[in-house]
C-alpha cells in the first residue's frame, strides 16, 4: 500500500492509496471498497483505476452498435418520413442520455438521480453511476446515503442533476 500525504487549504489532508480487497469478483470487491469510503470523515474519493465493471459489456454492445446501425439503415427507408425522424430524434436523446452517464461514471461524478417507480412512486437519490448494461438498459448506481446498491431501467430515470 503506496501513501502520499498531501496538505489542503480547508484543514482537510489529500492521501493517494491503493487497495487491495480480495474477493470472488471486481463488482463484489468494488462494493466493499465503496462501503469503507462512505464514512462521514471521508469528504470526497475519486477511484482512478481498478474498475473492471462494464469491460465485456462496452465491447458487445460496440458490436451491437455497429451491426444495428446497418440495420437500422435498411429499415429507415420503409418508414414513414415523419416516423423515421421521431426515431432518429428519439435516439439521439437517447444515445446522449447514454453518453453522459457514462460520463458521470467515468469521473465518479456524485448525482442526484429522480427514479419514478411502479405506481407512480418518485425516488430522490444522491448516488454514483457505477454501471450501464446496454443490453438490458439497466443503470447500476451507489446510494451514497444509505451506502446500497440500486439497479433501475433507463426508462425509470426521469431526470438526473450533476453536483
Amino acid at each position: 500500500m503506496s501513501q502520499n500525504k498531501t496538505n489542503t487549504s480547508a484543514g482537510g489532508h489529500l492521501f493517494t492509496v491503493e487497495i487491495l480487497i480480495e474477493e470472488a469478483t471486481n463488482g463484489l470487491a468494488m462494493e466493499k471498497l465503496l462501503h469503507l469510503l462512505n464514512v462521514d470523515i471521508v469528504k470526497d474519493y475519486r477511484i482512478n483505476k481498478g474498475i473492471d465493471l462494464g469491460k465485456l459489456i462496452e465491447v458487445n454492445t460496440t458490436k451491437e452498435r455497429d451491426s444495428s446501425i446497418d440495420f437500422n439503415k435498411k429499415n429507415t427507408t420503409a418508414l414513414p418520413a415523419s416516423a423515421a425522424s421521431v426515431t432518429k430524434q428519439n435516439d439521439a436523446a437517447s444515445t446522449k442520455i447514454i453518453e453522459q452517464l457514462e460520463s458521470y461514471k467515468l469521473h465518479n461524478t456524485l448525482i442526484r438521480l429522480t427514479v419514478i417507480k411502479a405506481k407512480g412512486i418518485k425516488l430522490s437519490l444522491p448516488c454514483r453511476i457505477l454501471n450501464y448494461d446496454n443490453s438490458s438498459q439497466h443503470v447500476t448506481v451507489y446510494h451514497v446515503d444509505e451506502k446500497k446498491v440500486y439497479l433501475f431501467k433507463l426508462n425509470e430515470i426521469d431526470d438526473y442533476v450533476a453536483f
